[in-house]
């Protein structure tokens, strides 16, 4: 029996510019991305995040054994908006955003868009998997991933409450992997400027998953450059600016009645 995730819908425009869905990073719940509901109210999108089995009110549904599992999960909650819904991805979640859209292409449903923030290509092996590493290492770990800003897991009280579901979603992402298939879609990754993680060397190893070519977007700040009112606006305005044209034009066609 499949696991189950949760949609938060933040914000719902009565005529969005577009339907964003995000998908956490490994130990991320939907509440970290609140900060994103004014610069989204303020564009006019519709803003969901989805909720990973195992946080906040879904702390005690049964974790995915797998990302692939999880991805026909998510394509199967948002399967009938696909066509007017982007996917935002961070970290294991670009990783997720990816597989979603490899799980809707194979039932005929296409993305409107797909963006990958700090995530290596599914192909490229992690040479030093922090899933492994013991507690004590694993949180100066996180922490040193975004060294300017504070770290929950520094806390010890919630670390023996949150460092086992983060470390079963980060062992989910570095253990994965998937030969190249490409998507007819085009990628668009994003990065932060001082992300230990992922660097501009690393985006090209993308351009095998799509036919339909990639582009790499620099933000300033390191792996969790996101957790911002101000990264969210220029995140979401990048989004919006690459809309399909012929999916723009529709949404500005008068109704004939």
């Amino acid at each position: 029996m499949l696991t189950r995730t949760a949609l938060h819908r933040f914000t719902r425009p009565g005529h969005p510019t577009v339907s964003v869905t995000v998908l956490p990073h490994a130990g991320g719940s939907a509440s970290y991305f609140r900060c994103w509901v004014p610069a989204a109210q303020r564009l006019g999108v519709e803003l969901t995040v989805v909720q990973h089995p195992g946080h906040e009110e879904l702390f005690s549904e049964a974790p995915a054994s797998t990302l692939e599992e999880m991805s026909l999960i998510v394509g199967e909650t948002i399967r009938n908006e696909a066509e007017r819904t982007v996917l935002f991805g961070h970290s294991m979640g670009g990783l997720l955003a990816y597989e979603t859209a490899i799980a809707l292409a194979g039932q005929d449903r296409e993305l409107l868009g797909l963006h990958i923030s700090g995530s290596r290509a599914p192909d490229q092996p992690v040479s030093n998997p922090r899933h492994e590493l013991p507690d004590e290492r694993l949180v100066a770990s996180i922490a040193a991933m975004s060294p300017d800003e504070p770290c929950p897991l520094e806390d010890e009280q919630l670390a023996a409450v949150l460092l086992p579901q983060v470390r079963l979603e980060m062992r989910l992402a570095e253990t994965h992997h998937r030969a190249p298939l490409p998507l007819a879609i085009p990628i668009i990754l994003h990065m932060g400027t001082e992300d230990p993680d992922f660097s501009a060397e690393d985006a090209p190893a993308w351009e095998r998953f799509t036919s339909s070519g990639t582009e790499l977007l620099a933000h300033p700040g390191h792996h969790f450059y996101l957790g911002s009112e101000a990264a969210a606006g220029e995140i979401l305005e990048s989004i919006i600016a690459r809309i399909p044209r012929e999916a723009e034009d529709e949404r500005n066609t008068p109704c004939n009645s």
